[in-house]
């Protein structure tokens, strides 16, 4: 059973992704494709392509996963950390440590004795069955993905390391857990986006290249209607669940911009439009999107697909991390436009990520 065949057709190269945002070379204007459909996501991802003994390793932990009806957070968390230990690679042996996950017999609660450990099957079984023993809830537990991994793994390296590897081991069990395999699709609006099961290919009006991996395909919907409208107006009271609307007047500096004149989007009247595309409705202004949220969750924790606040005047979606920058995109102010822009963490800045989809 190829249950990593469904995320291969996606023609992304999966590979060892360090964050959120893969980067991948800028496209010259004239190259990049013009419009949607037909375009392919071509590039190879991080510049390391997996193996087939590598996907045969994806493979053997998603399909022990579901043999032990373990969720899709257990699967990412084991992807993770093979790929952190082993770089998917069932044959490594360092010392006592054997395997994708590295393990030295017996292992707590003699999980790790009693079987081959080149095995990946068998090593995943090991693996989540420690997983159980140690984080029975582990589904809901609070704790971030990379800390649950070191409850298993117990490593000297420490937690961190296993973090930059989430996006990836989320982008493969969104697809194998879905059941389907995803469809390329162009979100609605003047600029042309690409959307492949949930990754989403930034376009040339973004001003920067490279990949977003949201945590799920509804999410990554929701990220490619808010930059299909890239360039739009700013409008004052702008914005609702069909797109883009005429302003209001406000009796100060939008009136000064003639907002009233102009159909577009305000910041709360964008995100409302985009998360309406993925089926979840949002209220404005852009407090209110913040109280009502069902998790926030704090800016350090934040992943592509959040909303992020400044006061209660501004709301802006997270795109994440490209080279080094955390990005949004939104709609800034009155005289300006729909952008992408570096995330301002000064200021009145909240230091909060709502999450309007929590299960992502």
């Amino acid at each position: 059973m190829k249950l990593f065949s469904a995320f291969a057709a996606m023609a992304v190269s999966l590979v060892l992704a360090a964050g959120m945002l893969m980067p991948h070379r800028r496209a010259d204007a004239d190259t990049d494709p013009a419009s949607c459909p037909g375009a392919q996501v071509d590039e190879t991802v991080g510049g390391v392509h997996l193996s087939p003994a590598q996907t045969a390793v994806i493979e053997a932990i998603l399909s022990a996963s579901k043999g032990m009806g373990i969720s899709r957070r257990g699967a990412t968390i084991a992807l993770q950390t093979a790929m952190q230990e082993s770089t998917l690679r069932a044959d490594v042996v360092v010392g006592e440590a054997v395997g994708a996950f590295q393990q030295i017999a017996p292992g707590p609660f003699s999980a790790y004795a009693g079987y081959d450990r080149t095995d990946p099957s068998a090593a995943a079984k090991g693996f989540f069955t420690v997983l159980l023993r140690r984080v029975p809830g582990y589904p809901t537990d609070p704790r971030p993905n990379h800390e649950l991994a070191q409850v298993v793994q117990a490593s000297g390296a420490g937690a961190a390391l296993y973090a930059k590897h989430q996006s990836w081991a989320e982008a493969v069990t969104a697809v194998s857990f879905s059941g389907t395999e995803p469809a390329s699709a162009c979100a609605a609006g003047p600029v042309s986006v690409q959307v492949v099961g949930n990754t989403v290919k930034l376009p040339p009006q973004a001003g920067v290249s490279g990949t977003v991996v949201a945590g799920t395909a509804q999410v990554a919907k929701a990220i490619a209607a808010a930059l299909a409208w890239l360039g739009t107006p700013y409008a004052w009271g702008g914005g609702d669940e069909n797109g883009p609307t005429r302003g209001i007047r406000d009796n100060g500096v939008a009136d000064a911009h003639g907002d009233y004149l102009k159909v577009g989007f305000d910041c709360s009247g964008l995100t409302l439009y985009a998360y309406a595309q993925a089926g979840v409705r949002l209220t404005r202004p852009s407090d209110a999107q913040l109280t009502g949220a069902p998790l926030v969750v704090p800016f350090s924790r934040a992943r592509p697909g959040d909303l992020l606040f400044w006061g209660t005047h501004h709301v802006a979606l997270y795109l994440g991390v490209l080279d080094s920058r955390h990005l949004m995109v939104e709609a800034p102010a009155s005289g300006d436009v729909v952008k992408v822009s570096q995330v301002r963490l000064g200021g009145d800045f909240r230091g909060l990520a709502a999450r309007p989809v929590p299960q992502q």
